[in-house]
């Protein structure tokens, strides 16, 4: 996930600048190198890594920790907030969080029964657990270094003594915290975490049971950029051998990300994951293998709603993703203009119309009855056309009667292609060129011959229909088919829809 507005496809490494088509270990972007003096350890920053951590979720609105740690707090993870103050050098908050969930959970102990009490948070409301989190919070505020002689960082003897009792408490030990939520490993990193500053903190990062995102962006503050590289480099080959989605957010949605997607696919058969991410990017035309495997994601999500009959939910999908890619496009644009300082507003092309991917067939002669479709095909009669109605009763092409409304066994219409192309014909602009006229010709918005109340309509089961405003009408009091004869229960959800100017709903 990339919970910084923007970062849409970019993961830690490409922010790094750390892909293999982009600067190596020496040749990156130089960092800044501070001292904490809270935390007496060296914390590195540039804009890269800001971005980095930006990426990971540890900045919210106007970088204020506060608003990350009332987000924290508002699902629960006290344990989290803690941990996230005492990496931001704040551990006034980290206490401050300590005991506001030492509090919750001694608030949930009282107002459930004792049968209640074993499933909450997985063990955490216990009286002993907030017990733990007061005396942590007790041991954190106590918290304070000593710089020796020889430049070594060390805490007192009595605090490390203090930390350890802590660690091996029931709540905190280490085999106990192997099944249980994440807040006691986060608390076990806090105690961790201050026990070994200045002596490295790969018991964080290689602390499994931390969010990986977490795990990240601490390494994008602590860590040299060598550490960096290394530590980012081994994450990312063991998410791609377990097929781990949460390494995505190292990734992104380049070609490593994608194939992070498949190894996820194989091993889950999660289909419908790999296709809602891979449909919110446009991926470049050279990517030709990752653009049929994405391509492959879709279709078989799309077949899949299909077989379940989830049509609704398949016709949503496709219309916000066309919506979505519509909007990337324009925002490219947009930004590109931008970069060139163009001081004139560029007119964006119009995009083009979906085709659809539906249609009515003359059951005789097999001819398209779309009038996109009846353009292209040769052999129909101008002359017998031009002296039929706009709206025809039979097929353009063999002249046999179309099918009959269900309701009033009249013949359902068509438009008539030649009236409908000599209209057309008589708005073109003198000037036009051939491919606006191609254009005007493929744009079929303009059409008003035949009311929507009026189009083919028909039940996807028994494949029965007529007159859409005729089976509103029937439908409103039947559930069963009209036709004589067939039990269909036609699931006809369109009444409210067609309820609407223009169209009377038959008595």
């Amino acid at each position: 996930f990339w919970p910084a507005k923007g970062l849409i496809d970019a993961g830690v490494m490409k922010l790094l600048r750390m892909t293999s088509r982009e600067a190596a270990d020496n040749g990156g972007p130089s960092d800044n190198m501070s001292r904490s003096v809270t935390l007496s350890c060296d914390i590195y920053s540039s804009p890269q890594r800001n971005a980095a951590i930006n990426a990971c979720g540890w900045v919210k609105k106007y970088g204020v920790l506060r608003n990350l740690l009332d987000k924290c707090e508002s699902s629960g993870a006290f344990e989290r907030s803690a941990a996230l103050a005492v990496w931001h050098g704040d551990l006034g908050e980290c206490v401050a969080a300590l005991q506001r969930g030492a509090e919750d959970v001694k608030a949930l102990f009282e107002e459930k029964t004792d049968d209640d009490v074993s499933e909450i948070n997985s063990g955490r409301s216990t009286e002993s657990y907030s017990e733990t989190l007061s005396l942590i919070a007790m041991c954190v505020a106590g918290f304070n270094v000593t710089v020796e002689s020889d430049g070594t960082i060390k805490a007192s003897n009595v605090w490390n003594s203090a930390c350890e009792g802590l660690l091996r408490r029931p709540d905190l030990s280490e085999r106990n915290t192997a099944n249980q939520s994440s807040g006691p490993k986060y608390l076990r990193a806090i105690l961790l975490f201050l026990q070994n500053v200045g002596e490295g903190f790969d018991c964080i990062i290689h602390n499994e049971g931390i969010l990986l995102a977490d795990r990240v962006a601490f390494a994008c503050k602590f860590l040299p950029r060598q550490e960096l590289r290394s530590f980012l480099d081994a994450s990312m080959r063991k998410c791609l051998y377990s097929g781990n989605l949460d390494g995505l957010v190292i990734t992104g949605l380049d070609k490593r990300g994608i194939a992070l997607l498949q190894s996820y696919v194989d091993r889950h058969a999660d289909v419908q994951t790999a296709a809602l991410i891979s449909s919110r990017i446009i991926l470049p035309a050279e990517w030709n293998t990752e653009r049929k495997v994405c391509h492959e994601w879709l279709e078989s999500y799309r077949t899949m709603l299909n077989n379940l009959q989830m049509w609704h939910s398949r016709a949503a999908f496709d219309c916000a993703r066309c919506d979505h890619i519509r909007n990337l496009k324009n925002g490219a644009m947009n930004a590109s203009s931008g970069r060139r300082g163009a001081v004139k507003k560029q007119q964006v092309a119009p995009q083009p119309n979906f085709p659809p991917q539906l249609w009515a067939r003359c059951n005789y002669c097999n001819a398209s009855l779309p009038l996109s479709k009846l353009r292209r095909q040769e052999g129909i009669a101008n002359s017998w056309l031009s002296r039929q109605n706009p709206v025809l009763t039979c097929c353009p092409q063999c002249k046999k009667p179309l099918p009959r409304c269900s309701i009033c066994l009249l013949s359902l219409g068509c438009l008539n292609p030649y009236m409908e192309l000599q209209r057309e014909r008589n708005q073109y602009p003198r000037n036009a060129t051939s491919m606006d006229k191609k254009a005007m010709a493929d744009d079929l918005s303009g059409l008003a011959n035949i009311p929507f109340a009026e189009w083919f309509t028909w039940c996807m089961r028994c494949k029965h229909g007529g007159h859409a405003h005729h089976l509103v009408g029937w439908f409103s009091k039947h559930t069963s088919c009209p036709v004589s004869g067939c039990d269909c229960q036609c699931q006809f959800d369109g009444i409210e829809k067609l309820r609407r100017p223009g169209c009377k709903i038959a008595n």
